[in-house]
């Protein structure tokens, strides 16, 4: 057996160990790998970092996504930046919105992992109500002349592909495409072992947005395991949410995790210094 070793940052890095590489290669921005692990069963690698896994891939998805789409009233357009492994477009699709725009810069990633994991996108990308663009996501953002009632932005580590969507100017480009009552999310790093990430991430946002916070999931695959999304909202705020609303909205909506209660808990960072 071979061990994946994802260097966090100074002083911590965190190794999975992987039975079978069923897919190793290069697209033309990183290293994909997809491999099989004894804990996790089949995982997405990127430049030797788990992005996702066949075991808890449904927490972090429905985390990102359920949280600001039940935040939001109505949410009728969504877009989502990365997420080339489908995962958050499948969660997207389980709400009534009429449309959601996936942006992905990397093709490989989306044909590797349909074909590789499909079980993580299930039927996202075949869906009417799915538009898929290849294309820089901070690119796309600057040139739409669409506007979206939810941004998500579902990226990798602030590194090669995934720098720019880490930017204060990634994040003002948003709000011109956000409606008046739009709200982005976006993961921020691990709670624990990147907390200048989160701290970044919420500062950009603060320059641009009127509600910003963060909140948690526990991600087994993830290094440090409590995992951070930080969002921007223009009006809404999640933790002012009923929670009654959100179970009624829940009846139409399956999900293994997120809830009401769920919700509630997700925005307490759990015994950690405050960010």
């Amino acid at each position: 057996m071979e061990w994946i070793v994802d260097i966090v940052g100074p002083g911590f890095a965190q190794a999975t160990q992987v039975q079978d590489v069923l897919f190793d290669g290069r697209s033309a921005f990183q290293h994909i790998q997809v491999a099989s692990s004894p804990m996790f069963g089949r995982m997405l690698i990127l430049d030797d970092a788990v992005q996702t896994s066949e075991r808890d891939e449904y927490i972090y998805h429905e985390m990102l996504a359920h949280l600001p789409l039940l935040t939001h009233p109505a949410p009728r357009r969504v877009l989502i930046i990365g997420g080339g492994d489908g995962g958050t477009l499948e969660e997207t699709l389980k709400h009534p919105i009429e449309q959601a725009t996936l942006v992905e810069i990397d093709q490989d990633v989306v044909t590797v992992c349909r074909r590789f994991l499909p079980f993580i996108g299930g039927g996202g990308f075949d869906d009417a109500r799915t538009r898929l663009v290849i294309d820089d996501g901070i690119e796309f953002v600057r040139t739409t002349s669409e506007r979206f009632d939810v941004i998500l932005v579902d990226s990798t580590d602030p590194k090669g592909p995934g720098l720019a969507l880490f930017s204060p100017e990634f994040y003002a480009a948003c709000t011109h495409v956000l409606a008046p009552d739009g709200l982005l999310v976006a993961q921020s790093g691990s709670l624990l072992y990147q907390r200048e990430l989160t701290e970044m991430v919420r500062r950009h946002l603060r320059t641009v947005f009127p509600v910003v916070g963060t909140y948690w999931a526990a991600v087994p695959a993830y290094p440090g395991v409590l995992w951070g999304f930080s969002y921007g909202s223009l009006r809404h705020d999640p933790s002012h949410v009923n929670r009654t609303a959100i179970s009624k909205r829940l009846t139409t909506i399956p999900t293994r995790l997120y809830s009401a209660d769920t919700h509630t808990a997700a925005l307490q960072l759990p015994g950690l210094p405050d960010v």
